[in-house]
């Protein structure tokens, strides 16, 4: 769908065939710049207005589907009326999914995202999605090696186009597989062994490589290494011309101070108040703010332990759309239920609300972010046209349940400071809240924001948790260890319980292993390890004996 909608974006022909396009894209295996050559020759197919006007009448049924996924059921049954209200049947009756509107929008945002990093490039909307630069790609992300490993390589090799490849792959995990300091390094080497010509293309152009990757966390670190120097100057700019307004400020005593963090060389620009005059930097504001909201509270008091709430039109100045429009919609539904209208319903999966008739049994949210059917009485998903007591509530699902609930329980770390929730995606155990606040991710414990004296890298040290680790230990064996305690359990205690749950549908998939690990570690070792992350003993860990993870791999016979 990506690449269909980059085709209608390059073309421009918003009624060319969106199957004809699939087709394409399907005979050259997706890629899209073949696929656009084979546009150039051929005649294109456009859609026949037989298949426009059917997508615009479905649209009038299916108000929250994906736009390119309607055109594409407009033109396949555009001319045959049996199967369409065949389909038609099937999804207003919730036995057929389709991809909705939200995700389209998502996908849209998406391309907009990697446009602007790849071909629109601005200084300012970068430094929005990337403040600080410079300490974010050289010291808090890393590159490992099973996420974008060769599109860095092959980032490195159009660059750096003149140096042996070998010497570019030994580079790369010297610096721990961190694309910005190993072009550091690489601009940095005083004593470059070139080759006598440039290189060619590093692997194939069906290869993943820098160029095509959809990465929006890769891309944003392409785009700094490649405006690198723009984007030092500008940052550099900004900050002169703010220590000049500081001492201009300074001069005539017109400086301020925030409440919160006491920073007091602060512009009149840059603090805040609250109705009873407490002043506060912009900064303060917005993650006190995020804590509030992420807390399910509207009204942002002020940090100062007074009675006053800070303004809504100067939190808008402050925080992102989607962080506004959260609290509009709490704020909103929390005015409606405090109304105590008569009939008044409220979604049982969001904010939505709507006031009913007696005799409507099902509420039809219309959150297009939700959009879901409720029973109005058992607040379950719509049941129709069974009863409340006719559904079945197996203790299988409330076990099941509880497994899966434990299972993600195990990748969820709590922030000790704000307690905010969040979950580690690749990198480092060293992980940074939005509240500034860091945090161990093995055993949970603040660390030091300066130094690493809590973590050992390659050798293993005593009391001390690993700077890394491969991913299927913290994502996929650690979660197994969790839900397989609970079973063994459960065996001695309601075996019965466990007859029709089958473990391996609901475990993680296992990734491929490292190619090059950070750290070689024992069975034992590793055990050790996820007894920490889980917070049992290592024994029960020990004594796991049906573990996926955990055993040695069989190689298998080449033939």
């Amino acid at each position: 769908m990506s690449n269909v909608m980059k085709i209608i974006n390059i073309h421009g022909d918003i009624r060319v065939s969106r199957l004809y396009l699939l087709i394409q894209l399907d005979v050259k295996k997706n890629n899209l710049d073949d696929t656009l050559k084979t546009l150039e020759r051929e005649e294109i197919l456009i859609q026949p207005p037989e298949s426009i006007q059917l997508t615009y009448n479905i649209k009038e049924i299916i108000k929250d589907a994906d736009p390119i996924y309607l055109d594409l059921v407009g033109e396949y049954y555009a001319y045959d009326n049996e199967k369409l209200y065949e389909f038609i049947g099937q999804i207003t009756t919730n036995k057929k999914i389709y991809p909705r509107l939200k995700e389209y929008n998502e996908r849209v945002n998406h391309l907009a995202t990697i446009k602007s990093l790849r071909d629109d490039f601005k200084v300012q909307e970068f430094l929005k999605m990337c403040p600080d630069p410079v300490n974010y790609f050289t010291n808090i992300k890393l590159n490992s090696i099973n996420t974008h490993y060769n599109e860095s390589l092959s980032y490195l090799s159009n660059r750096f186009d003149l140096l042996p490849l070998d010497k570019l792959r030994d580079e790369l995990p010297k610096h721990g597989f961190n694309l910005s300091k190993t072009v550091d390094s690489l601009v940095a080497d005083p004593k470059p062994f070139y080759l006598k010509k440039k290189r060619k293309w590093f692997g194939s152009r069906h290869q993943i490589n820098y160029k095509t990757t959809e990465n929006i966390e890769f891309l944003k670190e392409i785009a700094y290494l490649d405006h690198k120097d723009e984007i030092l100057n500008y940052i550099e700019s900004v900050k002169t011309e703010h220590r000049i307004q500081v001492e201009q400020a300074k001069c005539i005593g017109n400086l301020n101070a925030c409440e919160c963090c006491l920073d007091n060389e602060l512009l009149t620009t840059e603090v805040f108040s609250c109705p009873a005059g407490h002043t506060f930097c912009s900064s303060c504001i917005k993650k006190g703010t995020e804590v509030a909201v992420g807390g399910g509270k509207v009204d942002i008091k002020c940090f100062a332990n007074c009675d006053e709430e800070f303004n809504l039109t100067m939190i808008k100045s402050i925080v992102d759309d989607k962080l506004y429009q959260r609290i509009m919609s709490l704020k909103q539904a929390q005015e409606i239920k405090a109304a105590g209208i008569e009939g008044l319903e409220t979604c049982a999966f969001c904010d939505y609300s709507v006031i009913l008739s007696p005799d409507l049994k099902i509420i039809n949210c219309l959150n297009p972010e939700c959009k879901k059917e409720t029973c109005r009485k058992c607040r379950e998903e719509s049941h129709l046209p069974y009863r409340c007591d006719q559904i079945e509530r197996a203790p299988e699902v409330e076990v099941r349940t509880m497994i899966e609930n434990k299972m993600t329980e195990v990748l969820i770390r709590i922030c000790y400071y704000c307690k905010r929730k969040f979950v580690k995606g690749d990198g480092c155990n060293k992980m940074t809240c939005s509240c500034g606040k860091q945090m161990c991710y093995i055993c949970r414990q603040p660390v030091d924001s300066k130094n690493y004296a809590h973590f050992y890298n390659e050798k293993v040290i005593k009391n001390r948790c690993p700077m890394f680790t491969d991913e299927n230990i913290v994502h996929a064996t650690a979660v197994e260890a969790a839900a397989r305690l609970i079973i063994n359990e459960l065996k001695i205690t309601k075996p019965e319980l466990l007859r029709n749950i089958d473990i391996n549908k609901i475990l993680p998939a296992l990734k491929n292993p490292n190619k090059i690990p950070t750290t070689q570690q024992s069975a034992l070792a590793i055990n050790k390890l996820v007894a920490t992350i889980i917070g049992e003993n290592v024994e029960d860990i020990n004594n796991l004996k049906d573990m996926r993870s955990l055993g040695p791999q069989v190689k298998k016979p080449k033939h």
